[in-house]
């Protein structure tokens, strides 16, 4: 009786080593950025909405490798922020003349009760910001599941200058509200 409960246990323990385990990931399938700014006369909102089909498999609490991590590449020059001219403000204020692009990379995402937890690699204007446990909460939004969420930023954390318009008159404060929206696939 003993050899057969012996064998028991180590077929038991070596097919926890032999198995691949479990891996939770999520697919995503578009992002949506939006970063707003308060102003002397009211609130800026810019957005971005990927057009790309193309979906990303993100593996969930692990510390994804460098070449697997999901980067979001957000072309400047594309934010809508109403008008021509606050696109264009927009993309002055963030430098795109040397910088075209603002990326967002997803270094670590775990699941946290009904939620996420995760630390992104935000790059913008040419400087990386390292943003680490960020919470992501699971919503639906037009029958599509996302996970939002919100990070506070200011001009002069990024080493950005706050822009003024006519002489002054109309100033932007310096905290920027950066909405990350990653949609779900199921």
């Amino acid at each position: 009786m003993l050899p057969v409960r012996i064998l028991l246990v180590a077929v038991s323990m070596l097919s926890t080593m032999v198995l691949p385990e479990k891996k939770e990931f999520v697919v995503i399938s578009g992002n949506k950025i939006t970063v707003a700014a308060a102003t002397s006369l009211g609130t800026i909102n810019c957005a971005y909405t990927s057009s790309s089909s193309q979906k990303d498999t993100l593996l969930l609490n692990t510390q994804i490798p460098r070449v697997e991590r999901l980067k979001l590449a957000i072309p400047v020059k594309e934010f809508d922020c109403g008008n021509v001219l606050l696109n264009r403000d927009f993309a002055k204020a963030l430098n795109v003349g040397q910088h075209p692009y603002t990326r967002i990379e997803v270094v670590y995402l775990k699941r946290e009760g009904k939620g996420y937890k995760g630390n992104l690699n935000l790059l913008v204007a040419g400087k990386t910001i390292p943003l680490q446990n960020v919470s992501f909460t699971s919503c639906v939004a037009k029958g599509v599941n996302n996970l939002k969420s919100n990070i506070c930023l200011n001009f002069s954390e990024i080493g950005l200058a706050t822009p003024k318009k006519m002489g002054g008159l109309f100033k932007v404060e310096d905290e920027l509200r950066v909405t990350v929206e990653l949609q779900l696939t199921e």
